[in-house]
């Protein structure tokens, strides 16, 4: 699954254990996907999902579970970077996270994934900025784990990570990206992507050669002091994507081919990414 852009959530309160726990994703698909319980008795697996904005049920995994799906009025479709479906509303009374954060009186968007990512089959669902941003959110690519905190790390008190500021539009995270020791632009960092993503735009000015099914390598791609070198890419236009979100500038996104060689924390409060190799 290439892109979702995503939802709100409205929790009435969080338990959180006194020390957070890492737990173990699989990573065969690009995404950072976790197991979830719905209710006590629903088990899921969920993408967490720094590009989306709230908390999302695939409509199918939500039938499938007789999870009831309520009419979601005056609410315009939801745009992904592949697509748009139309959202409904569920409402839950637990959701219990990788077994380490559970909230309570949940309301959860429903909406056709299959419609909005081409090329595979979503997740059950996806934890979005309503619930993350209340968190140290921890992807330690190379092992395979992930942790939510909601105290500091302590990796922060020492000196072997590095540190990059980021901007931010609604829920989206922007940082400025270095591509081929060339050219900066502005591109949006999403644990949900599995492939890094440029715009025809930059590849142009990149004068990169495009492969079957417009597939790029990009030689280099650098934020702040990280860098990794032959990255695989998709280019697309990402036009939809863009009218959806019309004052946050962006010319791609970046995904797993990149972030996959780095353990990196997502601190929303201090609006910085840690990154540590």
């Amino acid at each position: 699954m290439k892109k979702i852009i995503l939802i709100a959530l409205i929790c009435l309160s969080i338990i959180v254990p006194v020390i957070a726990k890492q737990v173990s994703f699989d990573p065969s698909r690009g995404l950072v996907e976790v197991n979830v319980l719905i209710d006590g008795v629903i088990s899921g697996r969920f993408g967490i999902d720094t590009g989306a904005d709230r908390l999302y049920l695939n409509k199918q995994f939500a039938i499938d579970n007789s999870i009831e799906i309520l009419q979601s009025f005056g609410q315009r479709n939801i745009q992904g970077a592949d697509g748009s479906a139309k959202p409904f509303a569920a409402s839950l009374k637990t959701f219990e996270i990788a077994g380490d954060v559970e909230l309570k009186n949940v309301a959860a968007t429903v909406v056709d994934l299959t419609k909005m990512s081409v090329g595979t089959k979503p997740p059950d669902g996806l934890i979005g900025y309503q619930i993350l941003k209340q968190f140290y959110v921890s992807v330690d690519y190379p092992n395979s784990k992930f942790e939510l905190s909601k105290d500091e790390p302590g990796f922060l008190r020492g000196r072997r990570y590095s540190e990059i500021p980021f901007s931010q539009y609604s829920h989206l995270i922007l940082v400025d990206v270095v591509l081929n020791d060339d050219i900066t632009v502005p591109m949006l960092l999403d644990y949900c992507a599995s492939y890094t993503t440029i715009t025809p735009k930059v590849a142009e000015m990149l004068e990169i050669p495009l492969r079957e099914n417009r597939r790029a390598i990009l030689e280099s791609v650098q934020i702040g002091e990280v860098e990794s070198r032959n990255v695989y890419a998709l280019v697309s236009d990402l036009k939809e994507f863009k009218k959806s979100t019309p004052r946050a500038k962006f010319e791609g996104i970046i995904g797993s081919t990149f972030l996959h060689d780095f353990n990196i924390t997502v601190d929303y409060k201090q609006k910085k990414v840690y990154v540590r190799h």
